[in-house]
């Protein structure tokens, strides 16, 4: 796993524990360490299984993905008013349902 991962884990881990620990502490006045380290740790498994998901589908994505080239760059964009696939706004209305 690169930094970025190690730091997104980490991360979100802390920030999970401080909320915990904030919860426990202004609802019960008192802090249950087993629940927060819990948490933490579920938090954390979370969170290495999400960003382990993106990447590799990421990385899917980029070698599924055609290669767009500057001579065929119109084909892989949207149509556009003026391409033929979609009416420009000032066309005039055909719907006279009125």
């Amino acid at each position: 796993m690169d930094r970025r991962g190690i730091a997104e884990i980490g991360g979100l881990s802390l920030a999970g524990g401080i909320l915990a620990v904030a919860g426990q502490q202004i609802i019960a006045n008192s802090i249950d360490w087993v629940f927060v380290v819990g948490l933490v740790a579920c938090v954390g498994i979370a969170a290495a299984a999400n960003y382990q998901a993106r990447t590799k589908h990421a990385a899917q994505v980029a070698t599924e993905a055609p290669a767009v080239t500057e001579d065929n760059y119109e084909q892989h964009g949207r149509p556009t008013a003026g391409d033929g696939g979609v009416p420009p706004d000032d066309a005039p209305s055909t719907n006279n349902d009125r």
